[in-house]
C-alpha cells in the first residue's frame, strides 16, 4: 500500500473518531441540558395543573355554588401572576361554551369568548375548549397581546380541566425565548420557586378575601394542597408553617399538623423549621438545603427548599426538590 492511500486511510479513521465524539457529546448536553422554552413549558404546565388540583378539590369539599366558586377563583387568579415580567396569569371558563368565570382582566369576566379569534383568525378558545373535553389537558399555540409590553405575541397556553365545577383552567408565556440552557437542577430550582410564588400568592388573595376566619383558612390551606403533586417522580409537594414552626397543612405528612416543629433536626443536625423561618425572616423569601423525608422513597434524602411569606398573613409556604445523593 503506498503512503498517500496510508496517509488517507488515517485521515478518515481521526475524522470519523471526531465527528463521533462530536455528536455524542451533543446529544448527552441536549439530554442533560433544559432549554428556556422546555422550562417555560414545564412552568406553565406545572403551575396549571397544581392550580386545578387544588380548586378542584376546594370545590369538592368547601364551596358548591357556581357564585361562590367564581368569587374564591378570582381571589386567587387577581393575586397569582408570574415570571419575573408578570406576564403569567390563570384563565378560568365553562368547559361548555368558555363563559369567563375568572380573569385578570375584569372586563372579560361573565363574557362568553367561544368565537374569538387571534389576528390570524385561530378560533383558539375553541381549540382550547376542545382540547379539555376530547384530551383533558394540553397546549395550545395562538397569538394574544402580552400584557407585559401590549405587543401582539405568540402564546403557547397550556389547559386542563376542573372536573368537579365542569370548569377549565388555563395559563401560558409568550414570545419567541432566548437560546439559554439550564442542567436539570437548575431547571428544577427555577420551577420549585416559580410555582411556589405564584401558589403564595393566590393563597394569600383567598385568604385575604375569602376566609378571614383562621380556622377556615387553616382547613381551605389543608385542603388546597392536599393533593397537589408535582415533578416526573411526584416528589414535588407544598407545606405550610406560621412562624412560632407549627405546621399548618403537609400534602404528604398530615400527622404534622397542628405540631410545632421548633427543635426538630434532621439526621445531620439541621434545625430545618428554625432555618425555614430565618430564611423568610431575613429576607421574605429564599432557598434552604436539609434533609428530609422523600415521599417517593420513603428514605430520608438531601433536599432543596424554597420558601416564601403568604401575602397578608404569618404563614410561609415551600416546597422543594430532593437531590438523591
Amino acid at each position: 500500500m503506498n503512503t498517500h492511500k496510508v496517509i488517507l486511510i488515517l485521515s478518515v479513521l481521526f475524522f470519523s473518531v471526531i465527528f463521533s465524539s462530536c455528536d455524542k457529546e451533543t446529544n448527552i448536553s441536549n439530554y442533560d441540558l433544559v432549554s428556556q422554552y422546555e422550562l417555560d413549558k414545564a412552568i406553565v404546565q406545572t403551575n396549571t395543573t397544581n392550580v386545578a388540583t387544588g380548586l378542584n378539590y376546594i370545590f369538592s369539599t368547601m364551596i358548591d355554588d357556581s357564585s361562590g366558586r367564581a368569587h374564591l377563583s378570582q381571589a386567587f387568579v387577581n393575586e397569582a401572576l408570574f415570571f419575573n415580567d408578570e406576564s403569567g396569569y390563570f384563565f378560568i371558563e365553562t368547559v361548555d361554551d368558555a363563559w369567563v368565570v375568572a380573569h385578570v382582566n375584569p372586563d372579560l369576566i361573565g363574557t362568553c369568548r367561544i368565537n374569538i379569534q387571534d389576528i390570524y383568525g385561530k378560533f383558539f378558545i375553541q381549540e382550547l375548549v376542545s382540547t379539555v373535553k376530547y384530551i383533558g389537558y394540553g397546549f395550545v399555540e395562538y397569538y394574544r397581546k402580552n400584557p407585559a409590553n401590549s405587543e401582539t405575541e405568540r402564546k403557547l397556553s397550556f389547559v386542563t380541566g376542573i372536573p368537579s365545577a365542569e370548569l377549565f383552567i388555563g395559563t401560558g408565556f409568550y414570545g419567541d425565548l432566548p437560546e439559554i440552557y439550564y442542567d436539570k437542577l437548575e431547571a428544577n430550582k427555577i420551577i420549585t420557586e416559580t410555582i411556589t410564588k405564584t401558589v403564595a400568592k393566590g393563597i394569600g388573595g383567598v385568604l385575604s378575601n375569602i376566609y378571614s376566619d383562621s380556622l377556615q383558612g387553616v382547613e381551605f390551606c389543608r385542603n388546597f394542597i392536599r393533593h397537589i403533586r408535582f415533578f416526573d417522580d411526584q416528589s414535588g409537594y407544598f407545606f405550610i408553617y406560621d412562624f412560632r414552626a407549627y405546621n399548618v397543612a403537609h400534602a404528604t405528612q398530615p400527622n404534622l399538623q397542628g405540631q410545632n416543629l421548633y427543635d426538630y433536626q434532621d439526621t445531620h443536625g439541621n434545625y430545618v423549621i428554625r432555618d425555614l423561618i430565618q430564611v423568610v425572616k431575613d429576607n421574605n423569601s429564599g432557598f434552604s438545603e436539609y434533609y428530609w423525608n422523600n415521599p417517593t422513597t420513603s428514605k430520608e434524602e438531601k433536599k432543596i427548599s424554597f420558601v416564601i411569606k403568604i401575602p397578608g398573613i404569618d404563614y410561609f409556604i415551600g416546597s422543594g426538590v430532593y437531590l438523591n445523593d
